[in-house]
């Protein structure tokens, strides 16, 4: 094709082959192209540019090497991370998307897809908040104010929290945090907070190290003595509390602090609140399991991630705000786009440039609606609740947290170790077995968890390697849980040959 062909017309046969190259791949799983980073290298090793371009079918022989290397991600045998697995519909609004290739940061840029980002973010604050319809006619559309912001992930959307809670305490100029006789600023949380708040602090100019991780209780909840002792201390040093943090939805255990308790002591101290939801957000959709977030509509702010438990893709994250004239504490202006006069959403936003992917989730509402939702939440928190029974009922696996969403963390017991009482020692073992044996089950490609170190108050202090476990793909079965299981036990039995042959 010409350059002028390029950008004028598809390729309808480069579309067809792209989309058996997906069906293709979405049979297969990750023994197809085993993980090997040495041959990842050699086979991505070259650093210059083509000199000319090559034509549409030689560049899909390239996409036929490249794709069977990728995450099989939507395969019901990985269970291993947060990435949901797409709606047949998604592709065919990917490629609108892409195509119209929309700015919502400013109206001349994206024109009624900034007012269906105000109107997808209304429907999202309504859901967490719960406001009238007089709320949300006033507000959607208002013109210096905004329930929230779209941003290209819950990271951006943490920060954006902390950003808005420092220049609504403090302004943007830390000198007045001495001015009101403070030595410092710190933020307030469970030690099982994201770490995106490190880096929010770090960013707003106040060091990850004022990130003040507190201990959890023996449910993964921040510890509410904790909280209380810290903010003691923290009127001792002088040191200003910008906000106390709530996780909905750890992501070692699915844990949700206690938000109603935590709420009524940020308006005790005077306060910002800030949920972090990007996991357990949607769990609002179920009648039997939103009383799990009790309090989540007395938060300042609350962050949501799309590409989670809203199953639409990467790069979807929201920030959702209580009084949508909190914004005004971040608003910025540009002459040449973003003037003070306008309407545009680019004034509150840390991103200038971002797509309008609040398409995504407008298709998602609409075509799987609340009740859709409904059935999806219910079905793999129930599907968690089977595999932590069968984990329980098998001496080659130890359940580490009952399951409060639909994630679960557990390890697996070598057989020298099963049924014995655990000490440090075994414990230390168990972490190298379940460290080789989370990295030889990756490696095999049939079936993926991933893999974290905790805490627990069972064991006390001594750091724990967990697997774990993430049930979000709809199309998981139970069989599908089993067969992932017993690819642990088998390989388990190697692994343990491997490494304690003296035992």
């Amino acid at each position: 094709m010409t350059l002028t062909e390029l950008f004028a017309k598809p390729d309808p046969a480069l579309a067809a082959a792209v989309t058996r190259l997906l069906e293709r791949f979405h049979r297969a799983d990750d023994s197809e192209a085993p993980y090997r980073r040495e041959q990842f290298c050699q086979q991505l090793d070259d650093a210059n540019m083509p000199g000319e371009g090559m034509d549409t079918q030689a560049y899909l022989a390239r996409l036929e090497q490249l794709v069977p290397g990728a995450s099989h991600l939507a395969s019901r045998h990985y269970m291993g991370h947060m990435t949901a697995p797409l709606p047949a519909f998604t592709g065919e609004l990917a490629r609108l998307l892409v195509m119209l290739n929309q700015n919502p940061m400013k109206m001349e840029s994206s024109r009624l897809l900034s007012f269906l980002e105000r109107e997808v973010l209304a429907k999202l604050h309504r859901l967490v908040y719960r406001g009238t319809d007089d709320f949300y006619h006033h507000q959607m559309h208002a013109k210096d104010a905004a329930l929230g912001v779209m941003t290209s992930g819950g990271t951006i959307a943490n920060v954006t929290a902390l950003w808005l809670a420092r220049n609504h305490a403090v302004g943007d100029n830390l000198f007045h945090l001495v001015e009101q006789g403070y030595r410092g600023a710190v933020i307030l949380g469970s030690r099982l907070m994201h770490y995106s708040f490190d880096k929010g602090m770090d960013l707003l100019g106040m060091g990850a190290v004022n990130v003040r991780r507190l201990e959890t209780d023996a449910d993964n909840r921040l510890s509410l003595p904790a909280l209380e002792a810290a903010l003691l201390e923290c009127k001792a040093l002088r040191l200003k509390v910008l906000a106390i943090i709530g996780v909905a939805g750890s992501t070692d255990f699915g844990s949700v602090d206690p938000l109603a308790e935590l709420a009524d002591i940020a308006r005790r101290e005077n306060v910002h609140f800030h949920v972090d939801a990007a996991w357990g957000g949607p769990t609002l959709f179920s009648p039997r399991y939103q009383s799990l977030l009790a309090g989540i509509e007395q938060a300042d702010t609350v962050t949501l991630d799309g590409h989670k438990q809203l199953l639409v893709p990467l790069g979807t994250g929201m920030l959702l705000c209580k009084r949508p004239d909190l914004v005004m504490a971040v608003k910025r202006e540009a002459p040449y786009a973003i003037r003070a006069s306008s309407f545009d959403q680019g004034r509150f936003t840390l991103e200038g440039t971002r797509p309008a992917n609040a398409l995504y989730l407008d298709g998602a509402f609409q075509l799987l609606g609340e009740t859709g939702y409904r059935t999806l939440i219910e079905a793999n928190y129930a599907k968690a609740r089977c595999m932590a029974a069968l984990i329980d009922a098998d001496p080659a696996f130890e359940l580490m947290s009952a399951p409060v969403m639909n994630l679960l963390s557990y390890r697996c017991i070598p057989p020298h170790l099963q049924g014995k009482t655990l000490n440090k020692a075994a414990n230390e073992q168990i972490n190298l077995f379940n460290v080789a044996l989370q990295k030889a089950q990756r490696a095999e490609g049939h079936s993926f968890v991933s893999r974290t170190q905790r805490p627990l108050h069972r064991y006390g202090d001594q750091p724990l390697v967990l697997l774990r476990a993430v049930l979000l793909n709809p199309q998981i079965e139970e069989s599908d849980i089993r067969d992932l299981l017993a690819d642990q036990t088998r390989l388990g039995l190697s692994v343990a040959a491997e490494l304690f042959t003296d035992e």
